[in-house]
């Protein structure tokens, strides 16, 4: 066995009704919180409402900012971080899905470390995050079965200029609390419901794939394939059925710990730059480079692509194990079949002169999703398989 190291700073109150402990976190955490979230669910549900009133009888003021799009954009990080500081916030609270947990983090570092969000991406002079002092305590209040940043250490922005959606990590961006309730995703449509349990499930699936993959990693992982197999279809049916939708929350935090720790390949490395380019939903973006991109590289290792296989569900017992790799995009294409994910990247917009773009945008913003693939890929092999997804 390797040697590895993992660490889960972030403590997390999992469970139905877990918003309840929202007054005595945030009464030792701070002072005067600034809360993002998005645009109206959070308010229309009812749910923004509640988290104010519970902030506020832990002795907590709150400045309450509702202006998260769906992939938050820098400008949109550059004005909180301008308000947190007139404000004199000491911590920062993401309500609702990743968008918002991702803008809480990114709005925490720029606040404490000066400059604009831009200099923390690719290309900006503090891209290396060195010298990086810490963050504002970062509170997420998870809203969505998705994306993981409830527990992870990063964080993703789009620049709306260059139409890039790079990640930033690094470990202050781990939230100090996060509150996972499952009562509070009861709301969240269908729509989105599936595009984030898709994520979850290319999260656990890209984690067991990945050259960083462990032991610890693959536990996780491994758990998470088997709870969204169980449960995304029962909650994509009735999303009232409770005992689903804390299956699927559950899923989400045990495949982000394990994203985090044994990172994405290059499924999420291509899928950023398309959303980047089209503002196409993440979950999306997945389903329609996952098949092509496991029928391009599943001989880069027989035996985890043959135990991913199984771990989907399809039958390998008569098949050898090269046969059984090579099966893993189809048995991927039957799971997403039968939760409705027949999408195409053509269907997201994406034309065949925007394929040369994603493949440069892809290596200059992801490039560590590229490196952690089990098989060594060059920009042929992005092309081939962009193209394949159309």
């Amino acid at each position: 066995m390797n040697k590895f190291q993992f660490s889960i700073p972030t403590d997390v109150i999992f469970g139905c009704g877990s918003l309840n402990r929202l007054s005595k976190v945030g009464k030792r955490i701070g002072k005067k919180a600034l809360l993002v979230t998005g645009k109206s669910s959070m308010r229309k549900t009812g749910i923004l409402d509640r988290v104010v009133k519970l902030l506020n009888e832990g002795s907590v003021e709150v400045v309450v900012n509702e202006g998260v799009d769906p992939n938050p954009k820098t400008n949109y990080i550059n004005d909180m971080v301008t308000l947190a500081k007139e404000e004199k916030c000491d911590f920062v609270i993401g309500l609702g899905g990743g968008s918002s947990m991702d803008a809480a983090k990114a709005i925490a570092l720029v606040v404490a470390n000066g400059g604009i969000i831009e200099d923390y991406l690719p290309g900006g002079e503090r891209a290396n995050m060195r010298g990086i002092k810490g963050a504002l305590p970062i509170v997420a209040i998870s809203t969505t079965a998705g994306t993981g940043s409830e527990v992870t250490m990063f964080s993703v922005i789009t620049n709306p200029i260059t139409k890039e959606k790079p990640g930033i990590g690094h470990r202050c961006l781990y939230p100090k609390v996060s509150i996972v309730d499952p009562e509070l995703m009861v709301s969240v449509p269908k729509s989105i419901t599936k595009n984030t349990g898709i994520d979850v499930l290319f999260h656990a699936i890209e984690a067991y794939i990945s050259k960083g993959a462990t032991p610890f990693t693959d536990m996780y992982a491994k758990e998470a394939i088997s709870l969204v197999l169980n449960n995304l279809h029962k909650v994509l049916e009735d999303g009232t059925n409770i005992e689903a939708r804390e299956k699927m929350a559950w899923a989400n935090t045990l495949a982000g710990i394990a994203i985090t720790h044994g990172g994405t390949i290059g499924i999420h490395g291509m899928g950023h730059p398309v959303s980047g380019h089209t503002n196409s939903a993440h979950g999306a973006t997945l389903a329609t480079l996952g098949v092509a991109f496991l029928e391009e590289t599943w001989d880069g290792h027989i035996d985890r692509y043959a135990s991913l296989t199984e771990l989907l569900g399809f039958h390998t017992s008569n098949l050898s194990k090269e046969e059984a790799a090579a099966k893993s995009s189809v048995a991927l294409k039957e799971v997403l079949n039968n939760i409705g994910a027949t999408e195409t990247l053509s269907d997201l917009g994406v034309t065949k002169d925007m394929i040369d773009p994603l493949v440069k945008d892809t290596f200059r913003t992801m490039i560590g999703c590229i490196k952690l693939t089990l098989k060594e890929l060059n920009e042929e092999d992005l092309k081939r398989i962009y193209e394949k997804s159309l």
